[in-house]
């Protein structure tokens, strides 16, 4: 069938019809793709020219080639001109020549129109194009012509494209761009236009848009182009997901229903549509019914060792409160979370009330965790993940419903799980919040599940899990490999708080994209938002909470100082205009806190290092240029990360040299190691008597020892003048780290922390304390 488009500036050819006839060889052509009509993309393969023959006349045409026309071939303007073509609508005709000759226009006899109405309500966002099934009264119809309903066009300010379409069941796709910056709404039974069908194909039609930019899935793998649910192969990407999406999932609405929502923010309907069929394949993970439980062997969680049960009788609760906790072991017990015990231990239930007010319920294992033996499985350092994401610019979040509630509970230890309601004894059959050794289990659960995938394609802690790739098409691939491994243990994801396929993510408290990190945007609120302290209690969470960005923060250690004082225990709480402005100076500071590039291994650090009579600062840099080398640094540079300490007592008798040469010897070994082992780097400094420090001995058993240690890295040493060193030198004169205890004895202990530890420990205790909650 050929297609005369009087809309088309040019002809084109498929592909495959131009394989089954005899042509010139296809040359190549300057253009590389062209819009449609529905402002889609054709690629073109080539130009070729082609002998058309009308009613015996031989007419030349270059064609295009291209594979993503639903026809055969489109003869455009190109040729209706070249031709003088004249289309007469009277006699039903197309003539060439003025006459010479012609041919029928739509001889074939077509059927009554019928309404093509939509099946389903939608909601379309701006400048998106989807596609969705109508409904006709033919059950099965190939190469039916789809004509818009002009009314609902200017009504609705949406454009619906003339087609060729094929009925099955009743069913027919259509295609409906929103071209506005609103949302569109089109209610169900909505007349989208009318059908016509023919009982043959025509030898020549004339549309007015016959191009739909339906890509070539061919490189799909058989097996993906499968529904799981019947089994039933197709042929396309487009076609599976027409059949999922409207089809198949009868059964399975809900499961749908969770995943359509997260692939909606994707602008390119290709690449949504292969991220829909990948979630799709795993619909078991986004399914919110039940929570089955892992299947992961279940681990030591509470080992009491000999000690006697601990029972606790139920503690008075209001009726509200009641009917709380009556509810709340409803659900367990339905979910098989918890079962009826006749257990020695017992434990009480308690409600307290959440940030934003609603309800908690809650069991106090203070008892039986002071009982416990403590598991020492490590949690990833917050630190350590953020920076395994550089060089990645496309994030997935995962977010595993009911965490702790889908790990497994050794049998002979349900029964120290115990706990009484004013009702009965329960106990829980899954790992429950709020047991000491909860986390670590939890956490070696995760890390057995994904296994050699955690620090190359994705990382967990606890129950959120991270996915990042450098570019769409392995990112595809890389969350395929963690919901299978997801999927094989049953684990059950949380969709609502799961985000795919982002160029920026909200993780552990970081905003992360492809420049860097940055406080969250909430964090941030909730600092700004924090009111004035009236106790040194209130002061001290105030420095904690504001500490833990203090990476992102320069100067930070001589804004804060006044405050400092607060974490000293029983210092008495003393408010004045000093504390104040600290307070705010500290508000105002994390309002604009400066992105830290997240490092990258393959190009050299720069340390700059600084001492005054009160401390020692160091700041870490890298630049954002690609051809950064060692030979020449001189494009800008970037913080990684910030840091200092207060010299101890003995230290601050150190003369000037030593002190520098104390900077240099604590950045490099206590503070960036993990940073700069096994690779050259920069070590700047204002003070110029340092630069033969690696060159010649100096007589000075101290300078000598931490020396010593610096044999090992690949260091070149370089002056900078001291006004453009002024990071470093403001961590040196106001430090709020405490100095380490013994560090210049002990030139082997290294940390590789790029916060205040105090600080860094405390955030991660209160987030496993909130998450046993």
């Amino acid at each position: 069938m050929i297609l005369v488009d009087t809309g088309a500036a040019i002809s084109l050819i498929h592909d495959n019809t131009l394989s089954t006839m005899r042509h010139k060889p296809i040359v190549s052509c300057s253009l590389n793709e062209v819009h449609t009509a529905n402002s889609g993309f054709i690629s073109l393969l080539g130009i070729v020219k082609l002998t058309v023959q009308i009613n015996h006349l031989d007419t030349q045409v270059d064609a295009y080639v291209t594979r993503d026309l639903i026809c055969p071939m489109i003869l455009g303007r190109d040729w209706i001109q070249q031709n003088y073509v004249n289309i007469n609508f009277c006699t039903n005709r197309i003539y060439l020549y003025n006459g010479l000759a012609s041919a029928p226009l739509l001889p074939i006899p077509r059927s009554e129109p019928v309404i093509m109405s939509l099946s389903d309500s939608i909601v379309i966002p701006p400048f998106h194009q989807q596609f969705f099934y109508g409904y006709v009264p033919i059950n099965s119809l190939n190469d039916a012509l789809f004509t818009p309903n002009i009314a609902l066009q200017h009504g609705r300010m949406v454009l619906l494209p003339h087609s060729l379409l094929h009925i099955r069941d009743n069913r027919g796709v259509i295609s409906i761009i929103n071209n506005t910056r609103h949302s569109k709404l089109i209610p169900r039974n909505t007349p989208l236009g009318f059908v016509s069908s023919s009982t043959t194909t025509a030898d020549l039609n004339v549309i007015t848009t016959a191009l739909m930019n339906f890509p070539d899935f061919s490189s799909s793998s058989p097996s993906s182009l499968s529904c799981n649910h019947c089994g039933v192969h197709f042929s396309t990407e487009l076609t599976l997901y027409d059949h999922l999406f409207y089809c198949c999932n009868k059964d399975f609405t809900c499961t749908t229903q969770n995943i359509t929502p997260l692939v909606q923010h994707i602008d390119d309907p290709v690449k949504r549509i292969k991220v829909y069929l990948m979630l799709h394949h795993y619909y078991q993970l986004f399914d919110d019914s039940c929570l089955q439980g892992i299947t992961c062997s279940p681990q030591c969680a509470i080992n009491t060792h000999s000690q006697a049960p601990l029972a606790e009788h139920p503690r008075r609760v209001s009726h509200l409160n009641r009917e709380i906790i009556n509810n709340e072991v409803k659900k367990l017990l339905a979910n098989g979370i918890i079962e009826p015990s006749n257990s020695p231990w017992a434990s009480p239930v308690v409600i307290v009330k959440k940030s934003d007010g609603s309800p908690r319920f809650c069991i106090d294992y203070r008892r039986l965790n002071s009982i416990t033996q403590k598991d020492v499985y490590p949690l990833p350092r917050i630190d350590d993940v953020i920076e395994r994401l550089n060089g990645s610019h496309i994030f997935s979040k995962l977010d595993l419903r009911s965490g702790y509630f889908q790990g497994p509970l050794a049998p002979d230890e349900r029964a120290k799980t115990a706990f009484t309601t004013p009702d009965g004894l329960w106990e829980f059959t899954r790992l429950p919040q709020g047991l000491k050794n909860s986390p670590s289990v939890f956490q070696r659960l995760m890390n057995q599940t994904l296994g050699s995938l955690r620090w190359d394609i994705c990382l967990a802690y606890l129950d959120d899990i991270v996915v990042y790739s450098p570019s769409f098409d392995r990112h595809l691939l890389d969350v395929k490999q963690v919901c299978q491994a997801l999927h094989a243990s049953n684990f059950k994801l949380n969709y609502n708080k799961c985000a795919f396929f982002q160029r920026e993510i909200s993780f552990l408290g970081h905003k992360v994209n492809a420049d860097g990190c940055s406080p969250t945007d909430d964090n941030i609120r909730s600092i700004v938002q924090f009111p004035t302290p009236q106790s040194s209690k209130a002061a001290h969470s105030f420095l904690q909470m504001v500490g833990f960005y203090r990476k992102f923060i320069s100067r930070f250690a001589q804004i804060s100082a006044p405050l400092n004082k607060f974490t000293c225990k029983g210092f008495p709480f003393i408010w004045t205009e000093t504390e104040q402005s600290a307070f705010n100076q500290l508000k105002d500071a994390i309002t604009s806190p400066a992105v830290l590039i997240l490092p990258d291994p393959s190009q050299p650090y720069i340390i700059r290092t600084d001492a005054s009579g009160v401390g020692i600062g160091a700041v870490l840099l890298q630049k954002l240029t690609s051809d950064c080398s060692v030979e020449s640094i001189t494009s800008i540079y970037r913080p990684v990360a910030f840091a200092s300490r207060s010299l101890k007592s003995a230290e601050k008798k150190y003369p000037a040299i030593e002190l520098e040469a104390l900077a240099i010897w604590w950045s490099v070994t206590q503070k960036f190691r993990s940073y700069i082992e096994g690779q050259q780097f920069f070590l700047e400094t204002d003070h110029k008597p340092l630069l033969s420090l690696m060159k010649k001995p100096y007589h000075n058993a101290r300078i000598e020892r931490w020396m010593s240690t610096l044999q090992q890295y690949d260091m070149i040493i370089r002056h900078i003048p001291g006004k453009e060193n002024t990071i470093a030198d403001a961590l040196s004169r106001y430090p709020v780290d405490k100095p380490d205890i013994n560090d210049e004895d002990a030139p082997s202990r290294v940390t590789s922390s790029t916060q205040t530890e105090d600080f860094f420990v405390n955030v991660v205790t209160t987030r496993s304390m909130t998450r046993q909650h």
